[in-house]
């Protein structure tokens, strides 16, 4: 998967610096704001017990941004893409402790950096354009846990890979710009390892005992897709 991975990126980034004949406007480059209906953090995974590696807590709602790069082939119909966006999203709490109200917050940063191939479909007019496609996708990201106001350091993580499919909607209010809407479907998952460089934390003044044990999660957002760009072409 790793390697088939890797080759479509580098055929997506050979694709978009490639000659391309003579067609107007076969380049486009978007900025895209994008809404993931729903994520979940598995934050027991080393446990060996099979229930307690089961647990997790949800991230729903989650609101993203990103870069798109897209190449027409001479076909006209098909293009290659490169996109990479930035998700992140925390939650608050607080737990007990003795007395005192201890504040947490967990949350999750991921970068999917995806190369994509998409088909126009034959209907519509030359204003708006419809299209699917799929590819694939490789996957940074991190998990941040504070306790108390410490945080807990990133000691090692993995490089998730996955595919995807979508499909969409392009809106040319001129030949140099136009709207996209999206919709899609992946399984952005990746593994990363937290421990707390320090002993205990202050809170109010108490002195509050940190985990001393490392901290194994897995991240999988999975959710519904949506996203929404500007893109101009040249």
């Amino acid at each position: 998967m790793r390697l088939c991975c890797t080759a479509m990126i580098l055929m997506a980034i050979g694709a978009l610096s490639a000659p391309i004949a003579a067609q107007e406007r076969p380049t486009s480059l978007s900025l895209f704001g994008s809404y993931t209906t729903s994520s979940k953090v598995f934050y027991r995974t080393a446990d060996p017990d099979e229930f307690l590696r089961s647990q997790f807590f949800p991230l729903d709602d989650i609101l993203s941004a990103g870069i798109d790069v897209r190449r027409t082939l001479p076909s006209g119909n098909l293009q290659l893409g490169l996109s990479v966006e930035i998700i992140s999203r925390s939650t608050s709490s607080s737990v007990p402790y003795g007395s005192l109200s201890v504040p947490v917050l967990d949350g999750v940063t991921a970068v999917p950096v995806e190369a994509t191939g998409y088909f126009f479909i034959p209907v519509g007019t030359d204003e708006i354009r419809i299209f699917m496609g799929g590819g694939v996708g490789a996957y940074f990201g991190q998990r941040r846990y504070e306790y108390g106001g410490t945080s807990a350091e990133t000691t090692d993580r993995s490089l998730g890979f996955g595919i995807h499919v979508l499909s969409g909607m392009e809106w040319y209010t001129s030949p140099a710009i136009s709207l996209r809407g999206e919709l899609k479907f992946r399984d952005v998952q990746f593994e990363t390892v937290n421990r707390f460089q320090q002993t205990s934390t202050t809170v109010k003044g108490t002195i509050i005992p940190l985990p001393a044990e490392t901290m194994h999660s897995r991240v999988n957002i999975d959710g519904m897709h949506l996203a929404v760009g500007l893109a101009w072409h040249f």
